[in-house]
């Protein structure tokens, strides 16, 4: 048997701004919704027939509008009391205001909505929305006026990075979400808050915002408290009866209709298309968008879609809220902490202030459980069997279903094969192997990425190579290291007699110390090195270094040399605090931990041309790039340097920005969560815009130096 359904038609503004639909276009609307034999009936009206209370004409229609712009006082009332029509209106209840009823004599200058947005959140002028008097005039008229929610709170729903604020092309919602416009800040895809536990820009004091996750308990209770607030003041408005809701963006979810029923509404309108007849839940109205380019006989051709049940169902469309990543598990079964370790340590704490619900498994007797110990905020589980595949699967399976984890992150080969076989298993997670060396990787390497979705790696070189191992693109990603440490701020000049050129590193021949000292040798050669201190930082202490530096040519080296040997983490950075400049001569190299610390340190760097580090230092800006082995070359940069206070200071100054804008816990855990999300990471760092920023350095220092620590005078 055919049954009837209610098409309902949804509107924004009508008004001659650019975006919104004209009055004389939504004019011509009506009239071919009246040709086709249609007539309005109220949202209440279609309420009470989806619960089979009443019976609606054949042949009905809702018309709806969005936003309570003030030109739908202006324009579309008139177009509808002109027809004997009824529209329904929704206003966000924190922008009705007291004041007069306006006409086309007096009102402002219609605005595009976006604009109109951006003034109520930013400016608290509300002028481009329908007031208190005009609301009830509307009433008066025989119109229904019902409640979109408070304010039309937008949150940012993932990170994928869209464009900067300042941009002209900004989402607006950025106005109700950032505290204040800054053009230099991020925006992301925007949803409803309502809906989305989101993200939320977070300032410490730095001037550029880290973003943090609601939990669903806080979106809970600002769903209670806006649902609330919101239905007293559509009641002080219209007089109290039935009331209605319009979900903004259509977004709805659960949580959120749950607290909607709970703060009395009676029902909801979606965006989702489908029939609206006897049975269709009230919480779910379908709603068909009208865009701003169509025409009268589209509007024909969807209330005739639309206006059966069954053709209602053929041309549906649902709505699907977007999976949010709110917990992960890192993994690892090195028992080392290593620069990888720290990396993995630093993510799970990023992602933990991000949030996120954080999860570390690792070895009982790994170095690991040392520094997590006591950082509130992350579960260590320990887990001893890495070298069982099976029993780990199984493990991380069970884990995986208990916890609710939505992401695996793997370190080292154990962990990632347990990943793939708890997925086998059955397991429902995201599964991400992090990759931070250049090295081949055994033959079978892609096979493992291939079942899991995606591979991390902490520099375009490392992607580069496994691309060249089979790895299927769409699997790579590029997220760099981030530096957790203190802040010193800028290198600032000061008086030092002594010059101390700095190596930090280990004993591997790939490290390439072997040519930092013959580089020393040769800069000891070539001028005068009084008061110039080599040091080598590291596990470097050999019979081979003791014979080389026996050699008559290396004696002014000798003398200038301190080896520390291996040092905590800490004093490492206590030695770049009071060094002059960083060299990295090493041989192979993915992207050391050291370069990013020296960085932040404000050191300007000599480095080899090996691996990611190219791709941090621009060669005469923030340092110095030279071939591999090139001892020459390298001494010669270290000259260059030891001889040019300014340009140390100048590049120590960029490398400290960098560092600050581009490679802190809080742009690698939005780098992260954005793979996370689905969204592939494959830029390289835009080291350029930073180094092209102005610094102005000290006049006549030529004989002055910078350091962060106590002189050494």
């Amino acid at each position: 048997m055919f049954r009837s359904s209610v098409p309902v038609l949804c509107y924004h503004s009508v008004s001659n701004a650019d975006g919104g639909h004209s009055p004389e276009q939504f004019g011509e609307h009506l009239d071919a919704v009246l040709a086709a034999g249609y007539r309005t009936i109220t949202a209440r009206d279609l309420i009470r027939s989806l619960r089979g209370e009443m019976r609606v004409p054949r042949k009905s229609v809702v018309v709806t509008f969005d936003d309570g712009h003030v030109s739908n006082w202006l324009h579309a009332v008139p177009e509808l009391e002109k027809r004997s029509m009824t529209g329904v209106f929704f206003a966000l209840t924190d922008f009705v205001q007291p004041g007069p009823i306006r006409s086309l004599a007096d009102a402002p200058a219609n605005l595009p909505l976006k604009d109109a947005f951006r003034m109520a959140h930013m400016e608290q002028d509300y002028s481009q929305f329908v007031n208190e008097s005009e609301i009830r005039a509307m009433l008066d008229k025989g119109m229904e006026v019902h409640s979109h929610g408070c304010r039309h709170q937008g949150c940012y729903m993932n990170m994928d990075w869209q464009i900067n604020l300042g941009h002209y092309k900004a989402h607006w919602a950025a106005s109700c979400i950032y505290p204040a416009m800054n053009p230099d800040w991020p925006t992301y895809p925007v949803g409803s808050a309502y809906v989305y536990n989101g993200f939320w820009p977070v300032f410490d004091g730095s001037g550029s915002p880290a973003f943090r996750m609601r939990s669903t308990d806080e979106r809970r209770d600002f769903c209670r408290k806006d649902f609330a607030r919101s239905m007293r003041r559509i009641r002080e408005l219209t007089g109290g009866g039935e009331q209605l809701f319009c979900w903004p963006w259509g977004h709805f979810d659960p949580v959120a209709e749950e607290e909607l029923k709970k703060a009395g509404y009676a029902g909801a309108f979606t965006l989702e298309r489908g029939p609206n007849c006897r049975g269709t839940s009230p919480y779910r109205i379908h709603r068909l968008g009208v865009g701003s380019k169509k025409s009268g006989s589209w509007v024909q051709q969807r209330l005739r879609m639309y206006s059966g049940e069954t053709t209602a169902r053929v041309f549906f469309k649902g709505y699907h809220k977007r999976p949010e990543v709110s917990s992960v598990l890192y993994a690892t079964d090195s028992d080392k902490l290593s620069g990888g370790s720290r990396q993995m340590i630093n993510n799970a704490l990023a992602m933990r202030d991000m949030g996120l619900r954080v999860f570390v498994m690792i070895a009982p007797d790994s170095a690991l459980n040392e520094p997590l110990a006591n950082e509130d905020g992350i579960t260590v589980v320990p887990f001893d069997g890495f070298r069982h595949y099976l029993r780990a699967g199984r493990f991380l399976r069970d884990l995986v279903r208990r916890e609710s984890i939505d992401v695996v992150h793997s370190f080292h080969n154990r962990a990632y094969k347990m990943g793939v076989i708890a997925r086998l298993m059955g397991a429902k997670f995201k599964l991400f192997i992090n990759r931070g060396v250049i090295s081949r990787p055994n033959t079978v390497f892609f096979l493992w990425t291939a079942l899991s979705d995606g591979v991390i790696c902490n520099s375009g070189k490392c992607a580069d190579v496994l691309r060249s191992h089979h790895v299927l693109e769409k699997r790579l990603n590029v997220v760099y290291n981030a530096y957790n440490g203190p802040d010193f701020g800028e290198p600032r000049p000061r008086h030092k007699r002594s010059m101390r050129i700095l190596y930090v590193g280990n004993k591997a021949p790939t490290k390439g110390f072997d040519t930092f000292i013959e580089a020393c040798r040769l800069f000891a050669e070539a001028g005068p090195v009084r008061d110039v201190e080599f040091a080598g930082v590291g596990g470097l202490a050999s019979d081979a270094l003791e014979q080389l530096l026996a050699r008559p040519e290396f004696a002014s080296v000798r003398e200038r040399l301190s080896l520390p040997g291996r040092l905590p983490h800490a004093e490492v950075l206590d030695e770049m605090r009071h060094a002059d400049m960083l060299v990295v001569s090493s041989r192979m190299e993915s992207l050391p931990n050291t370069l990013i610390e020296a960085f932040d340190l404000g050191l300007p760097v000599i480095c080899t041309r090996a691996g990611g580090m190219p791709e941090l230092v621009r060669d005469g800006v923030n340092g110095f790039l030279c071939e591999i082995g090139d001892s020459a070359a390298i001494a010669a940069r270290m000259r260059e340097l030891a001889d040019d206070f300014n340009l140390r200071l100048r590049m120590g100054i960029i490398n400290h920005r960098i560092v600050r804008g581009l490679l802190l816990p809080r742009h690698k855990a939005a780098n992260l969560m954005s793979v996370y999300q689905g969204f592939p990471r494959r830029e390289l760092l835009d080291i350029d815009a930073i180094a092209a920023r102005d610094i102005e350095l000290p006049q006549n220092e030529e004989h002055d130096h910078h350091d962060h620590g106590e002189s050494h005078d």
